[in-house]
Order: C-alpha cells, then sequence, then structure tokens
C-alpha cells in the first residue's frame, strides 16, 4: 500500500517521538545518578522535544486535511500555530534550564568543596545521545526538503540545537573528570543560549506566517516582473503576496487597453493567473483583476 504525503508526514513525527522518548529516559536517568547537570539539562530539552513531537503529530493529522465548508483555504495555518507554540515550549524550557544552571555556578563558587565529579558513564551516554541526534537531524532535514514540510524544518533545526547542545554536554563533562565540574554547570548555560536562540528564531517564523506576510522583495519582484512581460497587460497597478505557511496567495490589479471587450480581457486575466501559477509552483492561488489602462 503506498503512503499519502501526510501519512509519511506523521511516520516521520512517530520516529522522533520514539528517539526522543528514548534518549530523555537515558539522559534523566543517567544524569540524575551521575550527578551530572548538563545531562539533566540535555534530557529536559530532549523531554520538551517528546511533548512537541506529541503535539505536532495531533496538529499534523488536523493541518494536512483538504479544504472544506468552514475552511476553504485549508487547515494549513493549524501548523503554523503549532509551530508558534513549539517556540514557546522552547523558550519556557531555555529560561528553566539556565536558572538552575545559573544556581549551580553560585553554589559552586561559594562552596567548591562540595561539588561532586559526574560519573564517566555520564559522558558515554552523552557521546551516544550526540550521535543519534546527529543522524535524527540528517533524517529531517532530508525529510524536511523531500514534502516541503514547516514543523519538519523547524524539528530538523531543533535536532541540529539538540546535537550542539550534547556536543558541549559531552564537553562539560568530558572536563568535570578532571576536577573542573563546574564546566559542567556551564555547558548546561551554553545548552540554554541554544535553546533560547532556536525559540527567538521559531516565533518570529511563525509569527510571520500567521499574521500573512509578504514573502522578500525580491520574489515579489520576479512575480511582478513577469506579469509585466505577458502579452496584453500594459501595467501592474497594484501586487499583493502573502504567506501561507510554505505557499503564497498572489492578488494582483492590471491595467489593459480600455478598448478591448470584456472577453478578451477576461482572456488577458486567465493568462496572467494560468502564468503565475505555473511558473511559481508555491502559489496556490493568483487572483486577477483586471483595469482600463490610463496612460
Amino acid at each position: 500500500m503506498i503512503k499519502t504525503k501526510r501519512q509519511e508526514i506523521l511516520s516521520i513525527v512517530a520516529i522522533g517521538l520514539s528517539v526522543n522518548i528514548l534518549l530523555t529516559i537515558l539522559k534523566l536517568t543517567f544524569g540524575f545518578w551521575g550527578n551530572a547537570q548538563a545531562l539533566i539539562s540535555d534530557g529536559l530539552n530532549s523531554l520538551s522535544d517528546v511533548f512537541i513531537s506529541i503535539m505536532l503529530l495531533l496538529v499534523l493529522k488536523l493541518s494536512t486535511k483538504k479544504p472544506d465548508h468552514d475552511h476553504p483555504y485549508g487547515h494549513e495555518k493549524y501548523e503554523g500555530l503549532a509551530y508558534f507554540v513549539l517556540g514557546i515550549i522552547f523558550l519556557f524550557t531555555a529560561t528553566m534550564i539556565g536558572y538552575a544552571s545559573i544556581h549551580s555556578i553560585i553554589d559552586y563558587i561559594a562552596a567548591p568543596e562540595t561539588a561532586e565529579t559526574p560519573h564517566i558513564f555520564t559522558l558515554i551516554i552523552s557521546i551516544v545521545a550526540l550521535i543519534i541526534k546527529f543522524f535524527l537531524y540528517k533524517f529531517y532535514q532530508t525529510s524536511g526538503k523531500k514534502y516541503d514540510a514547516a514543523t519538519i524544518k523547524a524539528d530538523a533545526k531543533n535536532h541540529l540545537l539538540d546535537a550542539w547542545a550534547t556536543l558541549f554536554s559531552v564537553i562539560g563533562l568530558g572536563l568535570a573528570q578532571f576536577n573542573l565540574v563546574i564546566f559542567d554547570y556551564i555547558a548546561s548555560i551554553i545548552i540554554a543560549i541554544f535553546i533560547l536562540r532556536l525559540a527567538l528564531q521559531i516565533l518570529s517564523e511563525s509569527i510571520s506566517y500567521l499574521v500573512d506576510q509578504s514573502p522578500e522583495i525580491d520574489q515579489v519582484q520576479h512575480i511582478h516582473d513577469l506579469i509585466l512581460s505577458i502579452d496584453g497587460v500594459l501595467a501592474v497597478d497594484d501586487l499583493k503576496v502573502r504567506k501561507h505557511m510554505t505557499q503564497k496567495y498572489v492578488d494582483v490589479e492590471i491595467g489593459v487597453k480600455s478598448s478591448l471587450t470584456l472577453q478578451t480581457a477576461h482572456k488577458i486575466a486567465e493568462l496572467v493567473h494560468h502564468t503565475v501559477e505555473e511558473k511559481f509552483p508555491e502559489v496556490i492561488h493568483c487572483m486577477v483583476h483586471v483595469n482600463p489602462h490610463r496612460p
């Protein structure tokens, strides 16, 4: 049985969920057992990924539904909403990890002799987690490009961030083995900074999806130039392009000879409509309004 695009995307998220559950259990179990602050922070990061994957599974089932009577433009913006919530979760996680790490550093400075060196097994677990996360990132990166899914692309960035965060966890725990325990806490702060940066980036992108922001000016200019090059179009009186997740809507007013018949003007409008949608596959619909051109 051939899977649909929707089923493929849901399968990808399910794989990510399974891997994140495994990593969360490993990191938190060995982090608390081995007294490794960086590994615990990394585990909390993976725990947030578990909740994110569950949320994506629920939202993607809704966002990939076909347009209906109540949602004639489709359900894709539910994915944008999930993208926004994902950013909020990352922001909360970064704040929590950062606060705990700073508190640990303050305690270490006040009484360094009370600090316990993390167990060597915590370093081994971090190295294993790093390898797993790198391969999961590559899998999501390839899948995001293949299916052009915003949330898969966002989660790919998250897995790359996790790989970097785990790398700093490996470095911090490695240095901690030489009684430089403070580097375990410093690694936790670096992990929090990485998560915070991704949170702000995701929030910015998700807001642009939800408020119908225009794409980059050069993309709009390319559409403008294409329309103006079509036979019969004397002017582009107005052009609006708005994002609809990874796709776009185009609304354009064109100027044609005022002496043309309604049928001829309509044919020019149809040509503009079909040409824009053909040349720019990401455009869902191009709405064309015809004006009599006034030189």
